[in-house]
């Protein structure tokens, strides 16, 4: 891979490689030119190319005229609400999310506080290729600094009407992956009044982090064992950039991701009527969550800010990936790690129960989630699919089945150079089939 992958998560590659400081430099400059004059809020995570990284991102907005405001180290979803609270023209967050420590990217937020949709993806896609409108020295902005973000997101968190900062004790870990959420976490907890501890605080000396950046149950026995070792009531799996989080219960169980947008409609739906929005690669559990409530839950393609804009055009307020984002539009409209550790504390504390009683109201679901670095089109694919399950009952996002179980979704990824299976039954034999069925099409399906 010797090009960026660009999708509505950003830009994005293997730095130095498929991702250098020259492309950071001139996508941020073409972002400016879109954005306008004034100032662009810029965040990064942890990894060791960040300040690089943001060094290039200030010199290309300056050299358009805009005026970058650096917040240092935090979350994206505190980049976006900085976004909207400074009424800024847009944001960057340095960051490539749940991808290895040698990657990095720039996540383009909107003066919204959403990644950026489609028609200024589309302007952003011809500045970039066109010639640049460098700006004379009288002309050029100046970065600034500000200082406090994670604070202000906390405490708009802590603040929302669904979160509970009272009530039982509780006591938490967190696997804060040596990224962002060691900033976010603890003044989380401490807003809430839950104690503590934390584990894998920092990034490796190499610069890698120290598990497997996406918070899946393979990755975090860690904290699995943590959970246990201190007695805790819950486990917080973080990835780097703050905007998806994981549940370990108090048993030490690892449920899976799926779960943390179950457990936020969940709580949400309990107190406020709305629609519930997830994309098309979610397990079911937030539809049964849904309809205890007697709401309508709807599905988009994959990705933020489809699902935001889904969301949107429902008049849903709460809805999310199943990856961990939780999104709650009365807070912001993006996935959102405190949102979702914040819900989890509330509805534990509110419904005086343990995580593992709250998982046992829900029915078992499998789920399998692969990736094959295949080379062909999902069109070479379709035939054999079709043969199997049906006609697609959705092809927005690559290609989705409905099964007499579940369902199975096939689609090329936005974040990485693969095509991801995603499939979920109710019977595991049913799952070992569709499994067996990809391999003999595409090969046999990477590592994470």
């Amino acid at each position: 891979m010797d090009k960026p992958i660009i999708s509505g998560s950003g830009i994005r590659g293997v730095f130095g490689r498929s991702f250098t400081v020259a492309d950071a430099m001139g996508f941020a400059a073409a972002f400016g030119e879109i954005a306008g004059p004034g100032p662009v809020i810029v965040g990064r995570d942890t990894r060791r190319s960040g300040p690089a990284v943001e060094a290039a991102v200030v010199s290309g907005l300056c050299a358009v005229g805009c005026e970058p405001v650096l917040i240092g180290v935090a979350p994206t979803p505190t980049i976006q609400m900085e976004v909207i609270s400074s009424g800024a023209r847009g944001g960057i967050a340095i960051t490539s999310s749940h991808n290895p420590g040698d990657w990095n990217a720039l996540k383009l937020i909107g003066r919204d506080g959403v990644f950026l949709r489609a028609q200024a993806r589309a302007a952003l896609m011809e500045r970039t290729a066109a010639s640049r409108r460098w700006t004379g020295y009288d002309e050029a902005g100046a970065p600034a600094h500000s200082y406090g973000a994670v604070d202000r997101h906390v405490e708009n968190v802590a603040a929302l009407p669904l979160v509970r900062c009272d009530g039982r004790p509780m006591r938490a870990v967190l696997d804060v992956v040596g990224g962002t959420g060691l900033l976010l976490g603890p003044v989380l907890m401490d807003m809430l009044g839950v104690e503590y501890s934390i584990i894998n605080s920092s990034m490796t000396p190499a610069g890698d982090f120290p598990r497997v950046a996406e918070p899946l149950p393979m990755y975090i026995g860690d904290l699995c064992r943590a959970v246990v070792e201190t007695g805790s009531d819950i486990g917080f799996a973080y990835d780097p950039d703050g905007d998806r989080l994981a549940l370990v219960d108090e048993t030490g169980r690892a449920p899976g991701e799926e779960y943390t947008v179950a457990l936020a409609v969940d709580h949400v739906l309990a107190h406020r009527k709305s629609p519930v929005v997830v994309n098309m690669s979610t397990s079911g559990l937030a539809g049964i969550c849904a309809s205890r409530h007697g709401a309508v839950l709807s599905r988009s393609p994959v990705g933020e800010v489809n699902v935001v804009e889904e969301m949107e055009a429902t008049g849903a307020s709460i809805g999310g990936e199943g990856n961990g984002g939780v999104i709650d539009r009365e807070c912001h409209p993006g996935r959102d790690s405190a949102v979702a550790a914040a819900y989890a504390v509330s509805l534990l504390r509110e419904r005086d129960c343990t995580l593992s009683e709250w998982i046992a109201t829900l029915p078992p679901l499998s789920m399998i989630k692969l990736k094959f670095r295949f080379e062909g089109t999902l069109d070479d694919l379709r035939p054999r699919l079709e043969s199997e399950f049906g006609s697609p009952s959705d092809t927005r996002d690559g290609l989705r089945f409905v099964t007499p179980g579940g369902w199975v979704h096939v689609r090329r990824s936005g974040t990485e150079p693969v095509v991801r299976l995603i499939a979920e039954d109710s019977d595991e034999r049913a799952l070992d089939s569709i499994r067996a069925g990809f391999v003999e099409m595409a090969g046999e399906p990477c590592a994470e």
